[in-house]
């Protein structure tokens, strides 16, 4: 005990000196300087061990424990957060036991966790890689994308603008299949939320399609085909932020995540292809078939099975359900400040990004996370003046909803830190990092073929996905392994974070327990796992085309 407590106090000291500190650290044939911070990790000094005639940078295949334990937990446990965590400690208590000792990383483990996640900033002249959210600028810029989101729905959604939008909309209707078109439009078009697209694209239509005698199991079809998967083609969507930092923080040659997730677009095969079949079931171009075949003959019948406790509606008009805290907006009240935020966001865009190839022109001195604060807030203040020149809200009740609509995404926002802090963890050479990315890098290498790469990752993210009922914590594990895999090999990782992407997306579409398809069945109040029933004959359609195109793409590229 005495030894112990004597190992304790050394210990302790050692930490406060090296907090304190400059330091030099020297190994066999060389020197390196860093500069400590409060920030530093104890052990996380960026050095490299030689054995033998080669330098170890990496844990071998333990180099791999930190990821397998973060999905092998969110898998069981259905919760990222906690997943990711035990992740970054694996990683962290590995890297110091290798350069301080076991007893260290034990005494340390906890310091040294939210140590990597506040992190260090990157120093590449001293070979180190950085870490965490302090890592460079536009990490810090990614928490202020990811609060301006959630402040812009917000207040969107508050306003009315969306109901009134979907009610004039639905005026339009004469026809079953234009009712189902109108629903496939209006729940591609409202890409700001997945949970905003569902929610009050349901609420319009609902009325409808009781009318109609169109199965609420196909209302939620539509709501869950669209809000998903539009936001993860469309790269001025609500889950831009998250996409995009993963892009930046996995592919070398990716520094803007606009351009990142815009090279993605075409090889998001399951997204394309789900979005396709939605709009041709909506057309009447495709039949229904199997349980949804099913559900819509008992509509017809007028034997729908409703929510328990729930009443036919007593009116069918459209827009009737809204929800009473809501603002009566009109439909500008959503289209002006979205379409000028939008509208600034692709300027900027071809301003940066393809005017430069057509004409000499000087680029502006920004990235993609900056032209999204810029656009984010030029729509705020549009809603802002607007909102009080009508008088739809106070100022008061204005700096509330941002407040409430920051609150909303702020578990979002600790993910996307998680999730980068662990592929952080990953990719860096030991002992930074546990050298995951090394290490696959000198396994694969000739040994798997990258033509089967892509159909394995897409099939390999729609388990975890299912498992996990989340795509998003999916795309935190999967894309550093699938990317690091495919560079490995000498393939595009282009096409790897498609892949990843793609798997999510079609994992978390077809999953009881995924929030996404939870929000499609409350936006269509049908029960929820008729509404699982129903659609999964359709995405495995799809899953299973797509799983075509990626291997064929694998062969191709």
């Amino acid at each position: 005990m005495l030894k112990l407590r004597a190992v304790i106090r050394a210990e302790f000291f050692s930490f406060f000196s090296v907090c304190c500190r400059k330091f030099t650290v020297y190994n066999a044939n060389y020197s390196i300087r860093t500069i400590s911070n409060t920030f530093q990790i104890t052990g996380l000094v960026r050095q490299t061990e030689r054995k033998g005639n080669y330098f170890m940078e990496h844990f071998g295949i333990w180099s791999l424990l930190p990821s397998i334990v973060a999905l092998a937990l969110a898998i069981g446990t259905k919760r990222v957060v906690p997943s990711l965590l035990a992740g970054i400690l694996v990683g962290t208590m590995m890297i110091d036991a290798r350069t301080n000792g076991i007893i260290h990383s034990f005494v340390f483990s906890i310091v040294n966790l939210f140590g990597a996640v506040a992190g260090h900033p990157a120093n590449p002249e001293e070979g180190i890689r950085g870490m965490g959210l302090v890592k460079d600028a536009g990490r810090a810029q990614l928490v202020i994308i990811v609060l301006l989101l959630g402040a812009f729905i917000g207040v969107l959604n508050k306003s009315g603008g969306a109901y009134a939008f979907g009610s004039w909309l639905a005026n339009k209707v004469r026809s079953k299949e234009g009712a189902q078109l109108s629903t496939a439009v209006m729940g591609s078009s409202l890409f700001t939320s997945a949970y905003f697209s569902s929610l009050a694209t349901g609420t319009v239509f609902r009325p409808i399609y009781d009318r109609m005698k169109i199965s609420r199991e196909k209302l939620a079809f539509f709501l869950d085909s669209t809000s998903s998967p539009i936001n993860v083609i469309i790269p001025i969507s609500g889950w831009v932020a998250f996409m995009g930092a993963l892009m930046v923080d996995n592919i070398p040659s990716v520094e803007d995540p606009i351009v990142g997730l815009a090279k993605t677009i075409p090889f998001n095969f399951y997204n394309i292809i789900i979005l396709i079949m939605v709009f041709l079931f909506a057309a009447g171009k495709l039949k229904d078939f199997g349980p949804m075949k099913k559900a819509e003959l008992k509509a017809q019948q007028g034997r729908q099975e409703y929510q328990i406790g729930e009443e036919l509606p007593q009116n069918d008009v459209p827009g009737n359900e809204q929800d009473a805290s809501l603002k009566k907006g009109k439909v500008s009240d959503m289209v002006l400040p979205l379409g000028i935020s939008v509208l600034v966001l692709v300027m900027l865009g071809l301003w940066n990004y393809t005017i430069p190839y057509f004409a000499d022109v000087e680029t502006l001195p920004f990235g993609g996370n900056v032209m999204l604060i810029i656009s984010f807030s030029i729509g705020i203040l549009i809603a802002f003046f607007k909102y009080m020149a009508s008088k739809l809200m106070t100022a008061k009740e204005f700096s509330n909803e941002l407040f409430e609509g920051s609150k909303s995404v702020i578990l979002g926002g600790v993910i996307i830190i998680l999730a980068v802090t662990l592929g952080d963890v990953m990719r860096g050479a030991a002992p930074e990092g546990t050298g995951a990315a090394i290490y696959i890098e000198q396994v694969a290498q000739g040994a798997i073929p990258n033509a089967i790469i892509p159909v394995s990752v897409f099939l390999i993210s729609g388990f975890v996905s299912f498992s996990m009922g989340t795509s998003f914590g999916t795309w935190a594990i999967m894309m550093p392994i699938a990317v690091s895999l495919m560079m490995a090999t000498g393939g595009d990782p282009i096409l790897a974070a498609a892949a990843v992407l793609s798997g999510g997306a079609f994992g978390d579409h077809t999953s009881p327990i995924s929030d996404t398809s939870l929000m499609s069945s409350i936006g269509a109040d049908c029960q929820h796992m008729d509404h699982i029933n129903t659609q999964l004959p359709y995405a495995l359609i799809a899953a299973g085309i797509a799983a075509v195109f990626f291997l064929a793409a694998g062969f191709i590229m």
